[in-house]
């Protein structure tokens, strides 16, 4: 494993190295290959509390225009009716995309309240950090840098720890609150080496991330040979470490390339189940 500054640094330089191709892409028609079909994904949380809510996770949305797949994706989403939408970084890439930007994230919110947080491509944007807070604002929807809130439901709350990115250093854990009976955690993050940011004593009952994009080109039978510093290996799925729960999102945008290889773009929706044993 490379030292932390070296992570940090590689994930600092990508956007920077790739952003001539996103500028030069943009002055053409648009033409994506292995967009067309979305992966429905589903993750089940047992919480007797917060049975029968439902949220959709999204990632890596790199949207610098609006095109007909988001448009798309916004019908689909408002389909599985969820009660919260979560967003975990990597919205945009150039400061060109801000207006395609602020479209999708203000029709969102009118599925349902919006939580997110930034990713390295959004630092790296030449962006500062109030551009992104005036469009949270300007479209109802929540950034959350290293805070949290916490939401009271009927019998319980539901906490929601938005951390910056992890993959360059900005990630401060001491923003997730304690445990506390009835709470879900929930923390969100861009990049999976959040994973070995927390130890056990900071409570996290599911974190989301994104940043690997699935590896993005996946030839049968060969380990993806592109994935971004700050996985620490970990592609898509679930994984666990010191009883944290992570699951890493593919993502819905693209990187260098607008090609996906065996790799489709995925929205996740996360059901809430009672307890079996709560006996309910």
């Amino acid at each position: 494993m490379s030292p932390a500054w070296v992570t940090r640094a590689r994930v600092r330089l990508g956007p920077f190295l790739t952003r001539p191709i996103r500028i030069l892409l943009r002055r053409l028609p648009p033409c994506e290959l292995g967009f067309t079909s979305l992966l429905s994904s589903r993750l089940t949380c047992e919480r007797t509390a917060l049975a029968g809510y439902r949220a959709t996770h999204l990632t890596d949305l790199h949207i610098d225009r609006f095109l007909p797949r988001h448009e798309r994706m916004l019908q689909a989403i408002a389909q599985r009716r969820p009660h919260w939408i979560f967003i975990t970084g990597d919205l945009l890439d150039t400061r060109s995309g801000l207006t395609h930007l602020a479209r999708f994230l203000c029709r969102l919110r009118e599925i349902a309240p919006v939580y997110m947080t930034l990713g390295n491509h959004d630092h790296a944007s030449g962006l500062p950090e109030t551009t992104f807070t005036e469009l949270a604002e300007r479209c109802g929807v929540h950034l959350l840098l290293n805070r949290s809130l916490i939401l009271p439901l009927e019998g319980g709350e539901l906490a929601i720890a938005g951390l910056d990115d992890p993959s360059t250093g900005r990630a401060d854990p001491g923003c997730i609150p304690g445990r506390t009976r009835n709470r879900f955690t929930l923390v969100l993050a861009h990049a999976p080496n959040v994973l070995d940011l927390l130890s056990d004593r900071h409570h996290a009952d599911l974190i989301l991330c994104g940043h690997s994009h699935g590896g993005q080109w996946r030839i049968p039978g060969l380990h993806p040979f592109w994935l971004p510093p700050g996985c620490h290996g970990r592609l898509a799925g679930e994984y666990r470490r010191n009883g944290h729960r992570l699951y890493v999102n593919r993502g819905v945008g693209w990187s260098l390339l607008p090609v996906r290889v065996n790799c489709r773009p995925e929205v996740l929706t996360i059901d809430w189940v009672a307890e079996e044993s709560s006996g309910e």
